[in-house]
């Protein structure tokens, strides 16, 4: 399910991503059991320490749970802000959806802008070049693009956006995973999604913010098409 990590840099905020990428996709899930430490740390190729340092930013996000001497979980939402904001969400209309997102993930893609660092940019690269490879499976091609929206509000550098993001995906599993059926829209998503994470490259923050509302745009208009009665 991980991936090593084989350099020296930011090695705790890339378990941090690797793990919130997980629990975004829902190959983990609430109250799932996580490796043992030692075992998380083979698998990453990193300390014991490292592997502490991002469970510890991970509790403190509310993402995990740490029963001391019983494992480390998936934290179930209960009365948290991510728990808050599924259930407003799950009562959202399509608009609804698309206006916060237009709202969130464009101030979120320039911030990312201003704030990213190099294993964002990293990160990013990488989902984009891995989904070049799956344009012809909609399933693998719906977790890069959440991998993709869920990295930029990590590289955002905002907690809340983070969160408010896990849950949006989740709500927009389905529309999302049938949009990429569409003849053209894999494709055309994977353009956009290059001009989005350069635009953050160049450290850009109107051309990120504008590239970001223009790709919404055209998934808001791919998926009325879809659902659109006749």
């Amino acid at each position: 399910m991980f991936q090593p990590i084989s350099d020296n840099k930011a090695l705790s905020e890339k378990i941090i991503s690797q793990i919130t990428d997980a629990v975004a996709r829902g190959d983990l899930k609430p109250g799932d059991r996580l490796p043992t430490e030692r075992d998380l740390a083979s698998q990453f190729h990193v300390s014991r320490t490292v592997i502490r340092d991002a469970v510890k930013t991970l509790s403190g996000r509310g993402i995990l749970n740490v029963r001391h001497g019983v494992g480390i979980f998936v934290a179930h939402p209960s009365e948290s802000e991510l728990d808050v904001a599924s259930r407003i969400l799950q009562q959202a209309a399509l608009q609804d959806l698309f206006d916060i997102r237009k709202l969130l993930e464009s101030e979120g893609a320039a911030w990312a802008a201003q704030r990213r660092q190099p294993h964002h940019l990293e990160r990013l690269q990488s989902i984009v070049a891995d989904a070049r490879r799956h344009t012809d499976r909609p399933e693998a091609l719906s977790q890069r693009d959440a991998q993709f929206h869920m990295a930029i509000a990590e590289a955002s550098r905002n907690l809340v956006l983070v969160k408010v993001m896990i849950a949006l995906l989740d709500l927009l599993e389905k529309s999302r995973r049938d949009s990429l059926r569409i003849p053209g829209r894999a494709v055309a998503s994977l353009d956009q999604h290059e001009e989005i994470a350069d635009a953050i490259e160049k450290q850009d923050p109107e051309r990120a913010k504008r590239a970001m509302l223009e790709h919404l745009d055209a998934v808001e208009q791919s998926i009325r098409r879809l659902y659109q009665k006749p």
